[in-house]
């Protein structure tokens, strides 16, 4: 990846506010990391590397048009981005592109991240929805590291994942029922086939 530094812009500074973020493109994000973890048993999957993610995804295709092309991220972008969303704040990235006579031309962006409260609570529920569906992530990852396994302490845990975008008690009253079912699942060995069948009809 390359970094924003200290490159002479031939344009002024554009400015650009994003507001939400596409569901699609987090789910799949999100689900590429989980089957991922599913098969290494591992525990890579987290709010933060997926967000990012996804920022950086929908920055390129915001940004990208006319012929510009995203150059360079400010230096520990992943970083600067995550602390724009929780802070709504701002990053700048670098846009370069040709000119008829195939000199480059740059140009700074800067961007706002304003992210409603309520965006931010919903773009935390669909990772802890989709987290509660990632048995083996949640046995291996989550689980293992609470002394009792019950939906208190589950939904603390699952705050904390989320950097308490949502409270412990949000994500109790909202996802009771399917912490419950991944409790069942997990500790009684219940045929995960049976649960869904279940839920179709």
């Amino acid at each position: 990846m390359l970094f924003y530094g200290d490159e002479k812009m031939t344009e002024q500074s554009e400015r650009i506010v994003l507001k939400d973020l596409d569901k699609f493109e987090f789910n799949e994000y999100l689900d590429s990391e989980l089957e991922g973890d599913n098969i290494s048993e591992s525990c890579y999957t987290n709010f933060e590397d997926i967000l990012v993610k996804t920022v950086i995804k929908t920055i390129h295709e915001v940004v990208e048009k006319d012929g510009w092309k995203l150059k360079y991220f400010e230096k520990n972008y992943s970083e600067k981005i995550f602390n724009a969303f929780m802070k709504n704040d701002e990053i700048k990235v670098l846009l370069s592109k040709k000119d008829n006579e195939l000199k480059e031309m740059n140009k700074k962006v800067i961007i706002k991240l304003d992210f409603p409260e309520d965006e931010k609570k919903r773009i935390a529920k669909r990772y802890i929805d989709n987290i509660l569906e990632a048995y083996g992530y949640l046995d291996l990852c989550i689980f293992v590291n609470l002394e009792e396994i019950n939906v208190d302490t589950i939904s603390e845990a699952l705050s904390n994942e989320v950097y308490g975008l949502l409270s412990s008690e949000e994500i109790k009253n909202e996802f009771k029922d399917k912490i419950e079912d991944a409790i069942k699942i997990i500790n009684d060995d219940i045929d995960i086939d049976d649960v869904v069948d279940e839920e179709e009809e």
